[in-house]
C-alpha cells in the first residue's frame, strides 16, 4: 500500500550518510520523576473507561434513552474511550517500563488515530449543536427533522469527512527525510515529528493549517451560529420558562465544549506561541487533552441529564445493585 511504501521509505541523515530508520525514541519526561505522574494519569484512564462503558451501557439498556440526542452522546462516549486510549497506555508503559521506542509504522499509524479521534469528537460537537438547535428553534419540527435516519447520516459524515481529511497527515510525515529518531514527547504528534525532519516541512504545516480552518474552526463556527440562534430564540420569548429549558437543555453541552476547546486551545498556544515555558508542561497539557474531555464528559451528562440520572437507577435496580 501507498502508506507502507511511504514508511518503509523513510530516511535519516547522519554525517551525509543515509540510513533507514525503523523506530523513534520517545523522550517522554526525562527531567521528572515519572512515578510522580502514573497515579493521575491511570486515575484519569480509568475513571474515563468506566464512566464512558457505563454511559453506554446505561443508553444501550434503557429504552427510553432510545432516542437521537441519546444517540449523539453514545457516538461521544464512543469516542472518548478511543481518544483516551490511543496515546496514554503508552505513555504509561513509558513511565514504568521505560519502553520508550516505537517503530515509524506504529508511529504514524498513532499519530493519524490521534488527529481522527480528536476531530470526530469536535464534529460530533457541532451534530449536537445542531440537535439542541432544532430542539429550541423549532420544536414541532423537532420529531421529523431529528431521526434516526438523521443520526445515520450524521455518522456517515463523521466518520468519512474526518478519515479523508485526516489520511494525508500520516502519509505527509511518513515521505519526510528525518535527521534524528528523538521524538520530544510522550506520543507522535503531529509537529513534534515533524520538526525532526531534515528538510523543509511546509508542505506539512501548510496542511496543518488547512486542517485546523476545515475541521476545527469550521465545526467550531457553525456551533457559535447554532448557539447564536439559539439565543436569540430564547431573548425574543421574553419567558423565564423558555429560557429555563434552554440552560437544561444547552448547558452540559456548552460546558463539554468549552472543555474540548480549553484543552486544544491550550495545547496549541503552549507550542506555538507560549515558548517559554518548559518543555514537559507542553507535553503533559497535550495529555490532558486526551484524558480531560474523556473524564468530564460522561461525569457532568450523567450529573446535568435527569433523564440519564433517572436511567441509570432503574438500570442498577434492575440489576439488583442499590445506588
Amino acid at each position: 500500500s501507498t502508506f507502507s511504501l511511504a514508511v518503509n521509505e523513510t530516511t535519516a541523515y547522519s554525517g551525509g550518510n543515509i540510513s533507514k530508520v525503523t523506530e523513534f525514541l520517545l523522550v517522554c519526561f526525562p527531567d521528572v520523576q515519572g512515578w510522580y505522574l502514573i497515579v493521575p494519569l491511570m486515575l484519569c484512564l480509568v475513571v474515563a473507561l468506566v464512566c464512558n462503558v457505563a454511559l453506554l451501557i446505561v443508553i444501550c439498556a434503557e429504552p427510553r434513552l432510545h432516542h437521537p440526542m441519546y444517540y449523539f452522546l453514545a457516538m461521544l462516549s464512543f469516542t472518548d474511550i478511543l481518544l483516551c486510549t490511543v496515546a496514554t497506555p503508552k505513555t504509561v508503559a513509558i513511565l514504568v517500563y521505560e519502553v520508550k521506542t516505537i517503530t515509524t509504522t506504529a508511529c504514524f499509524t498513532q499519530m493519524f488515530f490521534i488527529n481522527l479521534w480528536s476531530s470526530m469528537e469536535s464534529s460530533i460537537f457541532l451534530v449536537m449543536a445542531y440537535d439542541r438547535y432544532v430542539a429550541i428553534c423549532c420544536p414541532l419540527h423537532y420529531p421529523s427533522v431529528v431521526t434516526n435516519k438523521l443520526v445515520l447520516k450524521a455518522i456517515v459524515f463523521i466518520v468519512a469527512r474526518n478519515f479523508v481529511v485526516m489520511l494525508p497527515l500520516p502519509l505527509i510525515s511518513a515521505s519526510l527525510d528525518y535527521c534524528s529518531s528523538l521524538i520530544p514527547h510522550c506520543f507522535c504528534e503531529t509537529m513534534s515529528v515533524e520538526k525532526l525532519a531534515c528538510g523543509s516541512s511546509s508542505v506539512g504545516s501548510m496542511y496543518n493549517l488547512v486542517l485546523f480552518c476545515i475541521v476545527g474552526g469550521s465545526d467550531l463556527v457553525f456551533t457559535i451560529l447554532s448557539y447564536s440562534a439559539i439565543l436569540r430564540t430564547v431573548v425574543k420569548a421574553r419567558s423565564c420558562t423558555a429560557a429555563f429549558k434552554a440552560f437544561r437543555i444547552c448547558s452540559s453541552h456548552l460546558i463539554l465544549i468549552c472543555f474540548f476547546y480549553c484543552t486544544i486551545g491550550t495545547t496549541i498556544a503552549s507550542s506555538q506561541t507560549l515558548r517559554g515555558i518548559p518543555r514537559h508542561i507542553h507535553v503533559l497539557l497535550a495529555l490532558l487533552h486526551h484524558l480531560v474531555p474523556p473524564v468530564f464528559n460522561p461525569i457532568i451528562y450523567g450529573v446535568m441529564t435527569k433523564e440519564i440520572r433517572e436511567a441509570t437507577k432503574r438500570f442498577l435496580l434492575k440489576v439488583k445493585v442499590h445506588p
